[in-house]
């Protein structure tokens, strides 16, 4: 494919080639580079991300327009100025406002993307499985004599609905926001890595605005509550653009909605979370991650007045690990390196 001429590519100017890391149906399989191109090429009119300018889905390679050398979201977020962290992650939230915004109602430009490529189903959708694994947790409390997890069915079958059938809500979801798939540049934030991107309901994209980012373990920290109010803020009003204003003004349950797709992927670990052979910093991080994101979603939920029941279950999670566990909360969670003087 590198013997042909590449149209709209300037001369000069260097790209980013792309290819998977296994042939079978592992993490970076040909679903996954089928799933980020069709990604690129549905996010192409939003303009947060790089632009697909060849696709050989036999050899199994990808060209991508080049963003450049930038810092990450994450790496300014661990830095030490607190003006720069702050304006980068509003304008994540800008940015990721303009994806969903720009990709509202574009589900046919989404299956014509996918139509010319292979399964695009594999490994898709990881984010949101834990609604559809709901017997995993109902276990895992009767094993390990933690709060009755079938208070909860009601709804996490709504949940489940709102995710098969996102209604007004439904546009492209990266699916995998964590700071270092973010590049803070000179024109904006820009998004990378759509391996698991897909249409589904951008409440889930949206949740980690408030969480922030509890599946990016490495370097797991939380952010001033000015600075996610500030975000989501921004994010409300890109999203506000195209949203009509009659499902603009369920934004508070939409949100809850994506909130509780991405903890109930979370309640799946408790089985790993209650593990007596971990480091003292996994049990540590895993424990509190999960206190801190059920803290969060019952603020949501209750901001929204949905999910009350599961909103209940899991404040007696909390409690329930936080009284068997010491680091579930102990020490707190810290702030990102940025905002450290604010703590």
């Amino acid at each position: 494919m590198f013997d042909r001429e590449l149209v709209g590519l300037d001369t000069g100017r260097t790209v980013i080639v792309k290819t998977r890391r296994v042939d079978g149906e592992g993490h970076g399989g040909p679903a996954y580079l089928r799933r980020e191109v069709a990604g690129l090429r549905t996010a192409g009119p939003s303009g947060v991300a790089a632009r697909v300018i060849l696709m050989d889905d036999l050899v199994g390679v990808a060209v991508q327009s080049d963003l450049g050398i930038w810092p990450t979201l994450e790496a300014v977020l661990h830095g030490q100025d607190s003006e720069r962290a702050t304006a980068a992650m509003v304008d994540f939230a800008r940015t990721m406002g303009r994806l969903h915004a720009s990709t509202l109602g574009c589900r046919a430009e989404y299956e014509l993307a996918v139509a010319e490529l292979g399964d695009v189903t594999t490994g898709a959708g990881a984010g949101t499985r834990g609604t559809r694994r709901w017997h995993v947790v109902e276990h895992a409390c009767t094993d390990l004599g933690f709060p009755d997890a079938r208070t909860a069915r009601a709804d996490i079958a709504f949940v489940r609905s709102q995710l098969d059938d996102p209604g007004p809500y439904a546009a492209l979801v990266h699916d995998d926001l964590n700071p270092t798939n973010a590049l803070v540049t000179d024109r904006g934030v820009r998004l990378v890595d759509f391996e698991g991107s897909g249409f589904g309901h951008l409440g889930f994209d949206a949740s980690f605005l408030h969480y922030p980012f509890p599946h990016h373990s490495a370097n797991w920290s939380v952010l001033p509550e000015s600075i996610t109010a500030a975000a989501d803020h921004a994010y409300r009003n890109e999203l506000a653009t195209a949203l009509p204003a009659d499902a603009m003004d369920g934004y508070d349950k939409m949100l809850a909605v994506g909130a509780a797709a991405a903890l109930a992927s979370r309640v799946t670990r408790l089985p790993v979370i209650a593990r007596s052979d971990q480091s003292p910093y996994d049990s540590w991080r895993r424990r509190a991650q999960l206190v801190q994101q059920i803290e969060v979603f019952n603020r949501l939920a209750v901001r929204a007045d949905a999910l009350l029941e599961l909103a209940y279950w899991c404040r007696e999670l909390a409690d329930s690990m936080t009284e068997r566990w010491t680091d579930a909360t102990k020490p707190p969670p810290k702030l990102f390196p940025a905002f450290a003087n604010d703590q």
